[in-house]
């Protein structure tokens, strides 16, 4: 994409129903001059909120994610019983991949995608819009919506609950739904081939305890359900999907996402631990590259049946009066 459209895209906002701050029509120029760390670039707004870089290879692997993601959630891009949605709002859009689709699928529906980083192309469906937002701030709409989405926005928050599940009620339209598809960062075996002390498992560990030093917890899928339910949200839903690390599975489709998935945490794995391990640890770009020898040696060895636990929760906003029962 080119960046400066997105500038444009935003500083012109009043050609769709969508209201923004002030402050943000000044940031065409500034959201584009990325600050350059350990050899990448990453967000300029809001600098150093976000841990991981936003250059051309991470929005490829963003893309590539995306592709696996949709794979295990059996092709869907969405669980919630949509019926002819028209204001959707798509949260830490990343390359706006999910918001296009999304626009696709319902061609009457406004799609708004929002996030810290100008990384989305600039040519998409005529319904679907991109916006520069730090969406931990309040949130700012001259109108409600009908479905808000979040996909793999683990390590994007400080305080879910209150940063986005709450703004997300009160955003909806009555009886409009919210979902999360969240990945957590915690690696898992169901046949104990993986070694508690060994380099992958570390390398979990670490990034664990870096993004709460970092204030941008890396567990959230879990939390989701109880979230949901305690914000207010009725009807939540929960699925909960296993994404395999490598290509061990003997089901040929899990197979195929596991080697996918195996894939995108080596080309992204550098980008995942530079700035939390050198930030929250004060280790050394060399010393961070050396302890990845061994992790992507791991996620690479078939022997190591691993994965991690993947979240979908949906719920709907109640409508005014509705008797809810709480259990």
């Amino acid at each position: 994409m080119s960046e400066s459209s997105i500038g444009e895209a935003s500083a012109n906002s009043s050609d769709i129903n969508w209201s923004i701050r002030d402050d943000d029509y000044s940031l065409s120029d500034s959201v584009q001059a990325f600050p350059r760390e350990f050899g990448r670039t990453y967000h300029a707004y809001r600098a150093g909120s976000y841990a991981f870089p936003n250059d051309v290879p991470e929005q490829e692997r963003l893309e590539f994610q995306g592709q696996t993601i949709r794979m295990l959630l059996e092709d869907k891009l969405y669980f919630a019983p949509l019926s002819n949605p028209r204001n959707i709002l798509d949260v830490a859009t990343g390359v706006g991949d999910w918001a296009i689709q999304i626009g696709d699928e319902f061609p009457d529906a406004q799609i708004i995608g929002t996030d810290l980083s100008p990384i989305q192309p600039a040519e998409v469906p005529p319904n679907v819009r991109f916006y520069v937002e730090d969406s931990t701030d309040p949130w700012v709409f001259n109108h409600q919506f009908d479905y808000i989405h979040t996909r793999f926005t683990t390590g994007c928050w400080a305080e879910f609950e209150t940063q986005v599940a709450v703004q997300a009620f009160a955003s909806l339209e009555p009886g409009g739904w919210f979902e999360s598809q969240e990945i957590d960062c915690q690696l898992c075996s169901d046949d104990n081939t993986m070694d508690p002390s060994s380099a992958l498992a570390t390398w979990y560990d670490d990034l664990v305890a870096a993004s709460e030093k970092f204030g941008r917890p890396a567990i959230l899928g879990a939390t989701l359900k109880e979230i949901y339910e305690k914000v207010g949200f009725v009807d939540v839903q929960q699925r909960i999907y296993k994404m395999p690390i490598g290509g061990w599975p003997k089901d040929t489709k899990l197979k195929q996402i596991g080697f996918m998935w195996g894939m995108n945490m080596l080309e992204g794995l550098a980008g995942f631990s530079m700035q939390l391990l050198n930030k929250s640890f004060d280790r050394t770009r060399d010393e961070i590259e050396v302890s990845l020898v061994n992790v992507r040696r791991d996620i690479s060895n078939p022997r190591i049946h691993t994965y991690q636990p993947t979240f979908v929760v949906w719920g709907r906003k109640p409508f005014p009066g509705e008797k809810v029962e709480r259990g």
